[in-house]
């Protein structure tokens, strides 16, 4: 993965499978800011038919390299809202345009207040207003005037976090987090913020980190004024209403028994038992029970008096009013906060002192897991904001090009994944960190990896800062920059810029974090010099030290929250010479310039006027080319007018159905081809390039960015797919033995086998919630291979022509469908399409005559369907539960009123359940409920996780909640509906605000062979016209108990809370189980409007 080179909204998240990362708390649901959703590595497409997908988040799956990926699509209907973005992790490069100073015209007059700046600095293509105020109180401010907005938002964050805790009261800013959330003077309802935003088609969320604590919400904009108000009474008049106090204090509690389940929390415990013992750093910060026991209301009006003072804080804010009404807005809701600056942050010593470093320390992993972190202290980031050493040295000894150290370890077969960047960065300094995800030959080898990434930080250091290096950093950062689209969206978008703003100098909150200005070659040699071997931690991840731990070996101790095991010991550098090769250079190189910079940034669209980018009124893409063997479709960009352009594939072929094998071999091949383009197109990656290829029932292949160079990384990748077909089929020499080439690519084999097992392994050690998804899908989805089949199949003697066989079965016969969407002409997409179809052609590709749909279950009326799975019994650690129960409903897409009424009834049931089994009953820190869609079918899914009651008995639970809602919904007056619908109406018309988000919106229809484009308008005619008796009618069909069309499937996972305490109803348990239900089940019937001839 390479470097870290663009800042993320949260300044302290570094992520990286095995590595050690900063995580921070969310309110709502989220575990992580910035964390992976799912912790099975989205690499490998084998799992997304397994429906692991997070709660409280849509699904995406990660691209190849770090520029931008299009997610694995959701169907783009009614039942799901559209909030899927691409996902950039690394800075795209560009022009050396310059940022343009924004100043407001004389037509507006400023308010009265005092104006910081008029001059923010933005991306030439930015066309909103801003301006920076501050209050008489000491807030300061960020106003963003954007009239074409449909979705406002606005963002706090407080210069406070968990450093601030009491010594004695570990948790407490966290806490006092969620307690902010639970009733103000003003609206003392518990529940009235976030009932209010539910309500009018908003949502809203929070995070604590060590020294900041982001509160943020979004909501339609004639929304804006109401929830601004009940916002600002956060920071004005907070009760803690001490009914609330206790009742929340198990919700964090709870939060904190997920949490002690979850490898990246456990290894985060672990690194604060090394911090010196007189930092903030080293104390527990979740908070529990015990910890918290002493708080009371008084505590809490005590903390946040001291604490939550208006200079501490920054406020921004997005709404389509003038800058002047946003500023009066402000100044009558947020000048009564409290005036003052709060606390300064003084700590009594550094956060790893001198007695800290040049140690190892081993580390147990509940999952099977193996990494290597080399550790680093430098001073803090916010020292040296506009010439960034430390990105520098990111970008270097991140890199994954010819010579490089990923490169080196991936000839050796010793490496799956390589990043480098800031692993936690504090006001008093920073652990910077190089981190290595090993495969199971490289763990075996882990001391002369270590001694080989010493070796690669010796050779930066020794080569020495170039400035032409720089200079391609700058441009990269610069032009990320400047071909910024408006994504993220608005709520991401403000919490970002509050987090910029106690960083940087007012006019710089935008560019800042991608300002690369000053070359200080001295500053970058005095960071280089503080990563020697004396001054670093290395933190070994493995689950081979399991058995050492376990016999309590000496050395081995456990952390004292988590009971997380480790080991430390001196690393001894004299001793890691043996493990090198004597006498022999090693193949290392500093990294080359990047060939795949663009350079080209016109725009292809020739439309005088922008077109709209309104959902309503968005045209969708043509049909250019169609054959028995594929269709293309073509849009040139005439909305968003970015450099940028997208090619979306999908292959359909009859591999799925050919069995476990077939479709082991095929991810197998996928992984291999990414793998081995790896140090060819990482320079791509790097210049906001993304690509992948990956099968989970279909084939999918995608590439994106900027539009200049794309069609050569798509030559590369296809040219490539074919390559290594051809060398595995020629690998074979007459005499029997292999070819070099055959043996490189052996080897690759014989890693991506170990990593796809790794991964399919995990299974047990994932969180219920992930266990429930995935056996939904198995009892759902007809045909479902399980993920011990693959296991058992990658186990089988696996040769590279079984390999180059399998490739050419499944590329053998296939339906393609290609979406070039972007800065393209119709002339230069079907160039593109020539090279994929030609690419197939190689391939030896033929026509599919028609593509088989995997059917979705229809499960029976006359009693509930219970999947029971003892997940205790294979993970010891794992204490929460978890209950899933769906209620289908039917196909979706072929009666607009059924769809309309579905949208309704979970738009409201979020908040419904979230307040009475969350709030309220304190079931489990994660509750959700919310639409269900697998495949073509859809219905309602409620999902409660933790360890307070049996699943059996929190379904009791789902079920007494269920019929209160029918209450509620009938309860509801006109009026109250009618702001439903238009809360429905809005989350479906909001205009897009990046060109990925049209290209996912066209995707889904495409790749899910629906094309209906304009569905956006039929579903806004169908919730406009419907009434509250058709959804009374809805509600008793499909969700009433008695319904004549009620179909409940419920999912149980026990987790050892409730090992004890198992279904007594008649339910299913194991795999056979699921596959005689298979057998005897009704299918839902495929749409009759769903594509599957390759003549249609």
């Amino acid at each position: 993965m390479g470097s870290l080179l663009s800042t993320a909204t949260s300044p302290q998240t570094f992520v990286n499978p095995g590595a050690l990362v900063n995580p921070s708390f969310a309110h709502g649901g989220c575990a992580l800011r910035g964390a992976p959703a799912v912790a099975l590595n989205s690499r490998h497409a084998g799992l997304q038919e397994s429906r692991l997908i997070a709660p409280s988040s849509s699904s995406s799956s990660s691209w190849r390299g770090a520029a931008s990926g299009v997610a694995s699509l959701a169907v783009g209907t009614l039942l799901t809202a559209s909030r899927q973005s691409l996902r950039r992790n690394r800075a795209s490069r560009g022009p050396l345009t310059r940022a343009r100073a924004f100043s407001t015209t004389a037509t507006e007059a400023p308010a009265a207040g005092t104006i910081l700046s008029e001059s923010i600095k933005v991306p030439p293509t930015d066309e909103r207003k801003y301006r920076a105020v501050q209050l008489a109180n000491g807030m300061q401010v960020l106003l963003t005037s954007d009239e074409t907005c449909d979705l406002s938002a606005a963002a706090i964050t407080v210069k406070c976090g968990t450093f601030q805790d009491p010594d004695a009261v570990p948790g407490l800013a966290h806490f006092h987090e969620h307690m902010l959330f639970l009733g103000t003077e003003k609206y003392p309802k518990e529940d009235e913020y976030q009932k209010y935003l539910s309500e009018n088609g908003g949502d809203s969320n929070a995070f604590t980190t060590t020294e900041y604590t982001t509160y943020y919400f979004k909501v339609p904009s004639e929304s804006f004024q109401g929830a601004l108000d009940r916002f600002a009474q956060f920071f004005v008049c907070p009760t803690f209403t001490e009914s609330c106090v206790e009742r929340e204090m198990n919700a964090v509690d709870s939060e904190s028994t997920n949490y002690s389940s979850e490898d990246t929390w456990r290894l985060q415990q672990i690194l604060k038992a090394t911090a010196s013992k007189n930092h903030p750093f080293s104390r527990f910060d979740v908070g529990n029970l015990s910890t918290l026991k002493s708080v009371d209301r008084q505590f809490l009006k005590d903390w946040n008096r001291e604490h939550y003072q208006a200079g501490a804080m920054r406020l921004a804010l997005v709404g389509r009013e003038s800058l002047d009404e946003l500023q009066r807005q402000v100044e009558s809701l947020f000048g009564p906060v409290r005036p003052g600056d709060g606390c300064a942050f003084k700590y009594a010593s550094k956060p790893w002192t001198e007695d800290c470093l040049q140690k190892i320390v081993h580390c147990v992993p509940i999952k099977e897991a193996r990494a290597m972190s080399l550790c680093w202290t430098l001073p803090p980031t916010d020292e040296n904001l506009f010439s960034k050493p430390d990105l520098y040295i990111a970008h270097f000894l991140g890199h994954e090009g010819a010579g490089s150290l990923h490169d080196l370890l991936n000839s050796l077969g010793w490496v799956d994944q390589l990043t480098a960047g800031p692993a936690q960065s504090f006001s008093d300094g920073q652990l910077f960190g190089l981190n290595i995800s090993l495969t199971p030959a490289g763990d075996e080898n882990r001391m002369t990896v270590l001694a080989l990434a010493l070796k690669w930080v010796e050779l930066a250091r020794k080569t020495g800062p170039q400035k032409a290096m720089f200079e391609e950093l700058a441009s990269l950062q610069q032009i990320s920059f400047a071909h910024k689209e408006e994504s993220p969206i608005q709520d991401d978008f403000v919490a970002g810029a509050t987090h910029a703003m106690h960083r940087y100098p007012i006019d710089e909150v935008l560019r800042g974090v991608h300002a690369l200005d000053e070359w200080k070659p001295e500053l970058i040699s005095e960071y280089f010099e503080m990563l020697k071997p004396e001054n670093c931690i290395v933190f070994m991840t493995s689950s081979d030290f399991a058995g050492e731990a376990k016999a309590s070996a000496p050395g081995w101790q456990r952390e004292a929250w988590y009971s997380a095991p480790f080991k430390e010991q001196p690393l001894d550098v004299k001793d890691l010479e043996q493990y090198l090769p004597e006498g022999e250079e090693l193949p290392l190189l500093a990294p080359q310039p990047n060939p795949f910079v663009p350079q080209d940034f016109s725009i292809r669209c020739t439309e005088p006027t922008k077109a709209s980018k309104s959902q309503l009124k968005m045209d969708g893409p043509t049909l250019v080319r169609k054959s028995d063997l594929a269709r293309v479709w073509h849009k040139t960009d005439c909305a968003f007018h970015t450099p940028r352009l997208y090619v979306m594939g999908k292959l359909f072929t009859p591999q799925y159905e050919r069995g476990p094998r077939a479709v082991a071999l095929t991810r197998l091949f996928c992984n291999i081809v990414l793998d081995d383009l790896n140090s060819l197109t990482y320079d791509a990656t790097c210049a906001g390039l993304g690509y992948t290829v990956e099968f989970s029932d279909a084939l999918t292949f995608n590439a994106g960015g900027f539009s200049d160079k794309l069609p050569l990384l798509l030559e590369s990748f296809l040219g490539r797919l074919t390559d290594v077909v051809k060398d595995l089929e020629e690998s074979e020499l007459d005499d029997g033995s292999l070819t070099e080439r055959g043996h490189d690519l052996l080897s690759g084999l014989e890693v991506q086998r170990q990593l796809l097992m790794q991964d399919y392994k995990n299974l047990t050690r994932e969180e219920p919630w992930s266990v429930s998804n995935y056996y939904l899908g198995q009892m759902m989805v007809q045909g479902s291979w399980h993920l011990d089949e693959y296991r058992k199949a990658l186990e089988e003697p696996i040769g590279l022509k079984d390999l180059a066989q399998a490739a050419r079965e499944a590329f053998g016969q296939v339906q393609i469908e290609l979406l070039v969407h972007g800065n393209a002409t119709p002339e230069e997409s079907n160039r593109i399409a020539d090279k994929v179809i030609d690419c197939m052609k190689a391939m030896r590709a033929q026509a599919l005559p028609e593509a088989k749909q995997r059917l979705v279950a229809r499960t029976p009326c006359d009693r509930p369907l219970i999947f029971e799975y003892d997940l205790g019994a294979e993970n010891p650690e794992q204490e929460n539960s978890c209950t899933q129960n769906v209620y289908q409903v039917g196909t979706f897409g072929t009666d607009q009123v059924s769809d309309a009424c579905l949208s309704i009834v979970t738009h409201i049931a979020h908040a419904s359940a979230y307040q009475k089994l969350r709030t309220e009953e304190q079931l489990g820190y994660i509750v959700q409920a919310g639409p269900w869609v697998d495949g073509y079918v859809g219905g309602l899914t409620v999902l409660v996780q933790g360890n307070r009651l049996p699943p059996k008995e929190a379904d009791l639970r789902i079920e007494a909640w269920l019929k209160q809602f029918g209450t509620e919904i009938a309860q509801m007056t006109d009026s109250e509906f009618e702001t439903i619908v238009q809360a429905a109406v809005n989350e479906r018309t909001q205009r897009l605000s990046s060109l990925s988000q049209e290209t996912l919106k066209h995707w889904g229809e495409i790749a899910t062979r629906r094309y209906l484009f304009d569905r956006t308008a039929l579903v806004v005619e169908a919730l406009r016209a419907l009434k509250k008796e058709d959804v009374l009618q809805f509600f008793e069909r499909y969700f009433s108990e008695g319904g004549s069309e009620r179909r409940k499937v419920s999912v149980r996972v026990l987790g050892t809370s409730a090992s004890d305490q198992p279904t007594t109803e008649a339910c299913l348990h194991t795999l056979e189980d699921l596959r005689s239900y298979q057998a005897t089940s009704d299918w839902w019937e495929l749409p009759a409007d769903v594509a599957v001839s390759s003549q249609t």
